[in-house]
């Protein structure tokens, strides 16, 4: 048993609500001191799939429902978001790039990684599902040199199976569908799971964590 506790976030690039709950979770977590946090990658569509449960944009009612959602939430937040031309795409290359990163590089370049390749996405309209986007992306953080190493590492058959490993543990854990945080109280090993971008005052109140609120005071970082 850890005497912190911890969250995991796990997220898919191709997720929207994915999006505003990293760059959230990122806002919020320079507060909370003795809160550990992971964000894991998984195929979003291997979790729909292992739990039975489809994308929203698949369901007509629900569909039309996130697309204005995905608005207020920007205007509510302070969050940019330009809904891709591409949607969905592909992003096992993008996930797949994001497990070398996690293995090789420190937690902090990780996680500059992860929100650069989600800004990518949903805000530069890029389509992340190619190589070369990928590694231009991600040049001004590890140089152009490092990007393409890392991704031709991508192939290999250990970091295939690490994604499968992390979307099958989410899936195992409960999870259907991104972002999903799994989340450990400081002194248990009991795992708490929450499901959604909208969740953070309530995992706050679970964890007697500070919250400001989604329109919090902190002026959200700039791209």
């Amino acid at each position: 048993m850890s005497a912190r506790s911890n969250i995991v976030c796990y997220y898919d690039v191709v997720s929207p609500y994915s999006y505003y709950g990293v760059k959230l979770l990122n806002r919020y977590k320079p507060q909370w001191k003795d809160v550990d946090v992971e964000l894991r990658p998984v195929f979003l569509a291997g979790v729909l799939s292992g739990s039975k449960n489809q994308a929203p944009a698949n369901v007509a009612a629900k569909g039309a429902y996130m697309f204005k959602d995905l608005g207020r939430l920007s205007t509510a937040s302070g969050i940019p978001m330009n809904f891709p031309s591409n949607f969905p795409t592909m992003t096992v290359p993008a996930l797949r790039l994001l497990v070398v990163i996690q293995k090789t590089e420190s937690v902090a370049t990780y996680e500059q990684c992860v929100e650069k390749l989600l800004e990518a996405y949903w805000v530069e309209d890029k389509d992340v599902s190619q190589q070369e986007i990928l590694i231009n992306a991600l040049a001004p953080i590890i140089g152009a040199d490092k990007a393409s190493k890392y991704m031709q590492q991508t192939s290999d058959k250990e970091i295939k199976q690490q994604l499968i490993d992390n979307t099958n543990e989410a899936i195992e854990a409960g999870a259907f569908g991104a972002p999903t945080f799994v989340i450990k109280k400081a002194g248990s090993d009991k795992p708490h799971l929450f499901f959604g971008s909208d969740r953070f005052e309530v995992i706050t109140s679970f964890l007697g964590l500070p919250y400001e609120g989604l329109a919090t005071k902190t002026s959200p970082a700039k791209l």
